[in-house]
């Protein structure tokens, strides 16, 4: 067994008694909170029953009464594996979150937090955790708070989906229609474009024209959240039949092979300050193909646990200046 499982277990037997009052009179216990997530994580009853070590039947009636003390259906169970139906995914980041505020204050009344430091977990898009994250640090720092910083930087699909099951307290990431709604609320950080640019000659112009037939493009992966934005705006344009030569969901490689000669690429403003003052890249000068790009702080519309509702009050009352000057 895990340190972490160790961990889980020694905070489910502490809290054994405690029960939590839901929706009316009914009461819940803690460890059908455990089996819930679990059973999430697993998809698989048989899978999640040996992962919790009691009988694939017993887990069932816990998951069935936990059920039944919330009134919904929490399991999609005609679907193979298991869904959350969608009371299960508003279900789901609410556990968490108050599963890992009981435990954080576990913790600290059992010592294992001598320094007493909050955590943030939060997922972000790979061009913004770069630029974004180190800047969003020191502003923390200058204003005398301190927390224990947790990021993973992954594309935006998969971020959305860390926020939606409770694995992250927050999402750095681009305007998404979807993440503009309930369940999700977003705080604006800034707003900027994506700059069509590409190497220059020993003149100081740019190597390629994109009105040119078979002017080389290196673009984002079509699934990606700038490549969308980017063949969208393109589409918008028209005018232009230039060849695809590389493609990739990373900015940073786009941009190295950009300096290297190889064609033209969006780049986010802020990635590329240096290289355009030193012209190394330049800008083409053709102002329709700038795309537009705002980035947002993302979290579930639900309450958070203490340390994360406090970081959110502070970025709402006063959003660092050189995160809203990024651009």
């Amino acid at each position: 067994m895990s340190s972490a499982q160790i961990f889980r277990h020694d905070a489910e037997d502490s809290l054994a008694y405690l029960n939590i009052c839901v929706t009316g009179m009914k009461n819940i216990e803690t460890k059908w909170l455990y089996d819930f997530l679990t059973l999430e994580a697993c998809r698989h009853f048989s899978q999640a029953a040996e992962e919790r070590n009691i009988s694939q039947p017993a887990f069932s009636r816990r998951i069935k009464a936990l059920e039944s003390a919330v009134g919904v259906l929490l399991f999609d169970r005609t679907t193979s594996p298991l869904q959350l139906t969608e009371e299960g995914k508003l279900f789901h980041s609410q556990t968490r979150s108050l599963l890992q505020q009981l435990e954080c204050n576990l913790d600290e009344l059992s010592g294992h937090n001598l320094l007493g430091v909050p955590n943030i977990k939060i997922a972000a898009a790979h061009s913004l955790s770069l630029t974004m994250l180190p800047r969003l640090v020191h502003s923390m720092a200058a204003w005398g708070e301190e927390f224990v910083w947790h990021v993973e930087a992954i594309d935006v699909v998969q971020a959305v989906n860390t926020l939606r099951e409770g694995k992250s307290d927050f999402i750095f990431s681009f305007r998404d229609e979807d993440l503009m709604q309930s369940p999700f609320c977003g705080l604006k950080v800034f707003e900027s474009e994506l700059y069509p640019v590409c190497a220059a000659d020993a003149q100081g112009q740019a190597l390629f024209d994109i009105y040119q037939p078979q002017a080389p493009i290196l673009n984002y992966t079509s699934t990606s959240y700038m490549g969308r934005l980017v063949n969208r705006h393109l589409a918008e344009v028209g005018g232009i039949s230039a060849r695809t030569l590389f493609m990739s969901s990373m900015s940073e490689l786009l941009k190295n092979m950009a300096l290297d000669g190889h064609g033209i690429a969006w780049l986010p403003a802020w990635t590329i300050v240096n290289e355009l003052r030193d012209k190394r890249l330049v800008c083409l000068q053709t102002p329709e193909l700038m795309v537009p790009i705002q980035a947002y702080i993302y979290r579930m519309d639900t309450r958070l646990n203490k340390t994360a509702e406090h970081f959110w009050r502070i970025l709402y009352n006063h959003m660092p200046e050189d995160l809203v000057s990024l651009t």
